[in-house]
């Protein structure tokens, strides 16, 4: 099982954003990209143990998607879209979690929007 996050962004997370959150969640983590499936994945340094993978942004259109999927009803400062970034963490893991709840936190910060996590 993981623990699931999504940010929810109301301006499109561009590269600066994506990292200042990135480093927000963890200066000290160790970053990989899997590039073939669109990942980017934070490690613990001391013992390797993955904290969190992100998955690339994606743009919703869909009026209402956000509510059925997630139960989070978007107000009109959305316009219409969501810029939505996933991020899952192992389940059990309260390093983790929290190292998830930074990076939402910091990238709603940046771009505005909201979070959504799984518990």
């Amino acid at each position: 099982m993981t623990y699931d996050m999504v940010a929810l962004c109301r301006a499109e997370p561009d590269a600066a954003a994506l990292l200042g959150a990135l480093l927000a969640a963890g200066p000290d983590l160790k970053l990989a990209a899997v590039e073939a499936a669109g990942l980017v994945q934070l490690f613990d340094p001391g013992d390797g143990r993955l904290l969190l993978t992100v998955e690339t942004t994606r743009l919703v259109r869909v009026p209402g998607e956000t509510e059925r999927l997630l139960g989070v009803a978007l107000d009109d400062s959305f316009d219409g879209r969501v810029w939505w970034v996933e991020c899952r963490a192992p389940d059990g893991d309260p390093r983790a979690a929290e190292t998830g709840r930074r990076f939402t936190a910091e990238l709603v910060a940046i771009t505005g929007g909201l979070t959504w996590a799984s518990r």
